[in-house]
């Protein structure tokens, strides 16, 4: 049987996308598309390697209407994201090292945030996803998170999210600030955010 690739998934995920207009029921019915990639993943070196030893993300596809992009991130061990706020979808798969995800909550504020507002949040969970684990990115109620790559192994993880690089609403909690800044997705294809 030949490998399920990258490109194989992309069509899957194109035709849930189309298919169904719920986030929740999108997700989930990507999940197993992902777990079928998982079981072989065709990345490169390069696509499972850090940034000059930084976290970055290897961009893998886009969609031709924008609805969606794939892309690879690393984190060397003891690496994080830093509190961030996803305002799209997605789907993320963990393979290789264990990420440590804190969620959070905001109690104030409208229910989609923007750049400039308070960032006070309460932490709700702390999980650890080894290889193998499937996550879901939901917002508003579940957008803001942490991810940390715990152990010794870098962590490497396949994320499918809604829109594109430049228009999938992420904002960072300024660790100094205390206030979200605009920090698009793109950005992370070349550099780790500032304070993680």
């Amino acid at each position: 049987m030949p490998a399920y690739s990258i490109r194989d998934l992309a069509v899957d995920v194109q035709r849930v996308v189309d298919g169904y207009p719920g986030v929740r029921e999108r997700a989930r019915a990507i999940e197993p598309f992902l777990r079928r990639w998982m079981d072989a993943p065709d990345l490169t070196t390069e696509q499972r390697s850090p940034c000059d030893g930084r976290a970055c993300g290897h961009l893998l596809h886009t969609a031709a209407d924008g609805s969606f992009f794939i892309i690879s991130v690393v984190f060397p061990p003891g690496t994080s994201s830093g509190v961030h706020y996803h305002g799209a979808w997605g789907v993320i798969g963990v393979l290789a090292g264990v990420d440590e995800e804190t969620k959070y909550a905001r109690a104030e504020g409208p229910a989609e945030p923007s750049a400039g507002e308070a960032c006070d949040l309460a932490q709700t969970a702390k999980l650890h996803f080894p290889p193998g684990s499937i996550t879901y990115l939901l917002p508003p109620e579940e957008g803001y998170h942490r991810v940390r790559a715990v152990g010794e192994e870098a962590g490497v993880s396949l994320h499918i999210l809604g829109g594109t690089p430049e228009t999938h609403p992420h904002l960072l909690c300024h660790p100094e600030s205390r206030t979200l800044v605009d920090f698009p997705m793109a950005a992370l294809l070349d550099r780790v955010p500032p304070g993680a």
